[in-house]
């Protein structure tokens, strides 16, 4: 039995025809060195002597989904055409196994692709344009709510095949009342102070879907129910409107159960009384006291600056958290307000790329990096041009570089990728 796709080591199989190498190795070196993926290619992970088809198979099932090149050469070639149907197999097991055909050279894709939309790919270049459709794919939008307009809500529930049967259905209804679902991660590592109490204070409310796990006596200091009770008090310290539903079985030794709504653990849709109370959750959402957003710091007439710009939305889908600059902030006085924005961003890049001739860095720019930094947050410095040292206040920070605008997307991608939240729409 493969390992569930979202615990699958590679982020995408590199499906490609020989003909393709020279794009293909260069495409792969962006995707790994430059945008931080982890991409299983045969000229890297296939051992000598290894037999082909159980290999492509076995390879397929360690991977989130396939980069298919969709070439002249590609639609003649076998081993590509069964490398997509394996994919397919995959697909339809799993829908979070992602399928990413690239269109090359206008090449007749239909032959080889049916059904899907395709990325195309005029020429072989890696352009700003394609590279960036290239990243989009793989935090797909459809099922991520608007970070600027969702009404968050942290979840506390099971995932584990076993027990998650009353999870999935109140977070179905959740989803269908309109509200963005939060969740935690062991992936996030990057949190400074208490990880739980920052992403459950960036939400409005707070629900948790308690199964029974063999033992009827819930307590947050040890047992099968720690974990929810742990988060659940951290809510309740936190003022936030609730929604507790736990299966009757279950009761609580070391503190108050009277409001907790019941609901069986292996009931596939919820009772009238938990969609009431889901229902009035929207009217008692509050906005949160410190919601988690990032703050970018750049050049404001750069055209990355704009909120429609392909970077700004790559950064928004990868973390599910808006991005703000500073010249939307309007609250005056000014300074003051850029100064708290600044503060309480869960994370600030700031990109001090100054004149190219002679190279210098832009002194705006440096100031916000400097408030971050001397408040303690997450601060991550980008530059373009050769690498070179930051500024002597900001010296001992690291500071990558880009060449042109492809690598831009792609190192910022590797810098947000670790700051992503957990959103359950998406893996609903």
């Amino acid at each position: 039995m493969s390992v569930p796709v979202g615990r699958r080591q590679f982020d995408a199989f590199l499906s490609y025809a020989h003909t393709d190498k020279v794009f293909t190795d260069a495409l792969f070196r962006w995707l790994t060195e430059v945008a931080g993926l982890n991409i299983w290619y045969d000229a890297r992970n296939m051992d000598g002597g290894a037999e082909i088809g159980t290999g492509l198979q076995n390879a397929l099932e360690q991977c989130r989904g396939i980069l298919l090149l969709a070439s002249a050469g590609a639609i003649q070639s076998g081993w590509v055409k069964r490398e997509y149907n394996i994919a397919l197999d995959e697909s339809a097991r799993s829908p979070d196994f992602r399928v990413i055909p690239l269109r090359i050279a206008n090449a007749n894709a239909d032959e080889l692709i049916r059904g899907l939309s395709w990325i195309a790919v005029p020429t072989t270049e890696l352009t700003p344009d394609v590279a960036a459709a290239i990243l989009r794919a793989f935090y797909p939008g459809d099922r991520r709510p608007d970070p600027r307009l969702s009404r968050d809500v942290y979840v506390s529930a099971s995932w584990q095949s076993g027990d998650n049967i009353s999870a999935q259905a109140a977070c179905r209804a959740l989803m269908t009342a309109g509200f963005r679902l939060i969740g935690d991660a062991k992936d996030h590592t990057v949190f400074k102070g208490d990880r739980l109490q920052s992403i459950i204070g960036s939400c409005g409310a707070f629900v948790a879907v308690i199964p029974f796990r063999q033992d009827e006596r819930a307590c947050a200091t040890e047992g099968p129910y720690r974990y929810f009770l742990r988060e659940l008090d951290l809510a309740v310290a936190a003022r936030m409107p609730l929604v507790v539903i736990a299966d009757s079985r279950v009761h609580r030794i070391d503190g108050v159960d009277k409001t907790w709504l019941r609901m069986d653990s292996g009931a596939s849709a919820v009772p009238a009384e938990v969609s009431e109370a889901i229902e009035n959750l929207w009217n008692d959402w509050q906005p949160p006291a410190r919601p988690h957003y990032i703050f970018f710091a750049t050049d404001l007439d750069a055209p990355t600056a704009r909120r429609s710009s392909d970077l700004r939305d790559l950064i928004e889908r990868v973390t599910a958290m808006p991005t703000v600059v500073g010249d939307e902030i309007q609250e005056p006085p000014l300074q003051v307000s850029i100064a708290r924005s600044l503060k309480e961003a869960f994370l600030v890049i700031a990109d001090i790329t100054g004149s190219p001739e002679p190279p210098s860095f832009n002194l705006d720019v440096c100031i916000e990096a400097g408030i971050a930094r001397a408040v303690g947050g997450n601060l991550m410095l980008i530059s373009a041009g050769k690498p070179r040292r930051p500024p002597f206040m900001l010296r001992d920070l690291q500071m990558p570089t880009y060449q042109n605008a492809v690598e831009q997307l792609g190192l910022i991608h590797r810098i947000v990728m670790p700051y992503r939240r957990r959103v359950l729409n998406a893996e609903l």
